[in-house]
């Protein structure tokens, strides 16, 4: 042996096996990888193979799991991916877990402080994405600046199904995704600039219910919603937004009354639409024309006198509108009259032959193929079990509901003169 190594190396294989701790970022990474394997559904395998480079950042920030974790199901889990990275601000944890036919059987997103799972169908599993129009979960997802997460949302192609709106200390709307899965993003209410939001063109500023008994009508909505009615002016005192109750002996149902910039022009535009204006009349709120329309429906126009507050996109207080739906034998026909007269832009509706008018307040939409025409409100109230109950014994009809809509619960309803009209319930 040399005398400055005196050591055998075959030594070596004598002594006993000496523990050695693994590398912290090998055994951090396996233990990742181990608990997610131990998550996937039944039926669902690891694989080695690594999903191939996408936009997304991979991120080892760990994330406490809630009680009830959220594992969406998605048709093209590679494009949810990138479209929740690049709209909603998700980044993508680790890598996904890919099965042998190249599919993605799991994915994990750090979103909104939290962590969502994500997989692609598995049929025979009965993991399918949402049906178009038919979602029956919502996920809440906070973000600083409502509107502007909104914007991007619908930039990147989803549908919005609620414009942003204040309640409950906090501003909220409602997307939903490419993929059928139903947003709420929710975040602060915008501090006040010091003065409101002036009401624009087209916006629903004055309503009025014509009915053939006023006190009939007053004592019903009274019980049902809470209206306070004042008979010497003909007015319901305690909403925000302008409402009167009006007797009429034939033309019964809702006159919607929507501001506009110049009253001269509104009356040309009402003629040239195949409209037919009636006579001007003063009033507090502005100068107001009556109108019919190119099917013979009764409406006004006025144009606003004061600072008048933009209505809300969607009232939350009991007994307020929160949408009006025109029923019309013929949509083409009323898109083109008040696009012409109010300046109205329309997008696909939920249904056949269905529309929503776009940016306009309070929501409005167009249910085409009805046998008559009417303005039909949604007024909403607090419990919408209590609310149907007082209909019924204020001598009303319940025609459909309650039931859960993708929006809030829901009841369409006639009063006790027959009158249309649906509840909501938020």
């Amino acid at each position: 042996m040399n005398a400055h190594n005196d050591f055998d190396p075959f030594t070596a294989l004598t002594i006993g096996d000496v523990p050695v701790a693994p590398d912290a970022d090998f055994a951090r990474r396996l233990r990742t990888r181990l608990e997610r394997g131990l998550d996937l559904p039944e039926g669902v395998t690891m694989t080695t193979d690594a999903l191939p480079e996408t936009s997304a950042a991979a991120t080892s920030v760990v994330v406490e799991r809630p009680g009830a974790l959220p594992y969406l199901t998605v048709a093209d889990p590679a494009a949810a991916i990138d479209w929740y990275v690049a709209n909603l601000g998700a980044d993508l944890r680790g890598e996904p877990i890919l099965m042998d036919d190249g599919s993605i059987g799991h994915a994990e997103l750090l979103i909104g402080g939290g962590v969502i799972y994500l997989a692609g169908e598995f049929a025979e599993l009965g993991l399918k994405g949402p049906a178009p129009q038919s979602v029956s979960v919502s996920l809440m997802l906070p973000v600083p600046d409502t509107d502007s997460a909104l914007r991007a949302a619908r930039d990147g192609g989803a549908e919005v199904q609620r414009e942003p709106y204040d309640a409950h200390d906090t501003r909220t709307g409602v997307i939903i995704d490419p993929f059928g899965h139903r947003w709420m993003l929710t975040g602060p209410v915008a501090a006040s600039t010091g003065s409101p939001e002036q009401i624009r063109r087209g916006d629903l500023g004055y309503c009025s219910l014509w009915t053939a008994d006023v006190d009939r009508a007053a004592a019903f909505y009274g019980s049902v919603l809470g209206w306070q009615f004042d008979a010497a002016t003909g007015q319901v005192t305690n909403l925000s937004q302008r409402l009167g109750i009006y007797g009429v002996q034939s033309d019964q149902g809702m006159l919607c009354a929507y501001a506009v910039d110049d009253i001269d022009q509104a009356r040309a535009d009402i003629i040239a639409a195949g409209g037919a204006p009636n006579e001007l009349q003063q009033f507090p709120f502005g100068d107001l024309l009556d109108a019919v329309d190119n099917q013979g429906v009764s409406f006004a126009v006025y144009r606003p006198t004061g600072d008048d507050p933009r209505p809300s996109l969607n009232a939350t207080g009991h007994g307020e509108l929160t949408y009006m739906t025109h029923y019309t034998p013929d949509s083409g026909l009323l898109r083109e009259f008040y696009g012409s007269v109010l300046g109205w832009t329309f997008s696909g509706g939920r249904m056949d032959d269905g529309w929503e008018v776009e940016n306009n307040h309070p929501m409005t939409g167009i249910a085409g193929g009805q046998e008559s025409s009417a303005a039909v409100p949604m007024w909403v109230v607090d419990d919408i079990e209590v609310a149907v109950q007082r209909v019924r014994d204020g001598g009303g009809t319940v025609i459909n509901g309650p039931e859960q809509q993708s929006y809030a619960i829901s009841a369409e309803c006639l009063d006790d003169q027959g009158a249309h009209f649906y509840l909501g319930q938020y």
